[in-house]
C-alpha cells in the first residue's frame, strides 16, 4: 500500500502535532469546527484548506485576511510538493509525501531551513497590505525603522536574538496583534502582525 501524504504542525521549532492527511479535504482554521484548528488571533476563522487526491496534495487559502504563505510567499493556491513549509500565522506546517512516522528528524530539520533564502538574514517582515504589499523586508540591521520616510512611527531593535518592537512617544497607530504597544516595547515572536497606520506587517525569524 502506498504511504500517505501528512503534515508536521510546528510553532516555532516545537513539534506539536502531526497528521496524515485524508483523501479529499482537510480544512484549517481558527473556527472549532475545522479539521485543523489553529488557535492565534493572526489565524482567520475559515483560513485555508488543503485537498488531497492520490499522491497529490492541493492547498488553497480561503480569502484568510493575513494570508497563506508557501516558503515565505504569498500563495492562493499551490500544489504541495515534499519539504513546503506552510506559514499559517505564528504555526508552520511541513509537507511531506509520505507516513510522518518514516520521517526522520533530519528531514524536518532540511525543512526548515528552506524558510529563508541562504543570503538573508534570520528575521524578516512582510508586507500583507497597505504600500508596497507583498513585499519582503529582510532584518539585516541593528535598528529597522518603520512608517513613512521621514516620519518614523516605529522602530524593531535588535537585541541578540531578540526582536523588540517600539513605538516613538507621539505615534498613535502602531499595534501588535490588534493591541497597542507597551510603553517599554514589546518581544515580537514569529507570526506576529504589526500594524503602523493602514500597512499591516508580519514578522517571521527562523
Amino acid at each position: 500500500m502506498d504511504s500517505m501524504p501528512s503534515i508536521t504542525v510546528k510553532l516555532k521549532e516545537a513539534v506539536i502535532k502531526q497528521l496524515q492527511l485524508p483523501q479529499g479535504d482537510l480544512s484549517i482554521g481558527r473556527r472549532l469546527t475545522h479539521t485543523l484548528v489553529l488557535e492565534d488571533a493572526a489565524v482567520s476563522a475559515d483560513h485555508a484548506s488543503i485537498f488531497t487526491v492520490g499522491q497529490d496534495s492541493f492547498l488553497k487559502d480561503l480569502g484568510s485576511t493575513n494570508g497563506t504563505y508557501i516558503n515565505n510567499r504569498r500563495a492562493r493556491k499551490h500544489h504541495l510538493k515534499p519539504g513546503d513549509e506552510i506559514l499559517i500565522g505564528r504555526y508552520t506546517l511541513v509537507y511531506s509525501d509520505s507516513d510522518f512516522a518514516a520521517q526522520t528528524p533530519e528531514r524536518l530539520t532540511n525543512a526548515s531551513a528552506a524558510a529563508l533564502p541562504a543570503d538573508g538574514g534570520d528575521a524578516a517582515l512582510f508586507v500583507l497590505s497597505g504600500f508596497n504589499n507583498g513585499k519582503r523586508i529582510e532584518l539585516r540591521a541593528p535598528v529597522t525603522h518603520l512608517g513613512k520616510s521621514g516620519q518614523s512611527a516605529a522602530l524593531l531593535s535588535r537585541n541578540g536574538e531578540r526582536y523588540v518592537l517600539m513605538t516613538k512617544p507621539e505615534a498613535t497607530q502602531v499595534l501588535r496583534n490588534g493591541k497597542p504597544v507597551p510603553a517599554g516595547g514589546a518581544v515580537l515572536e514569529s507570526g506576529d502582525i504589526i500594524e503602523v497606520g493602514d500597512t499591516r506587517l508580519q514578522f517571521y525569524q527562523r
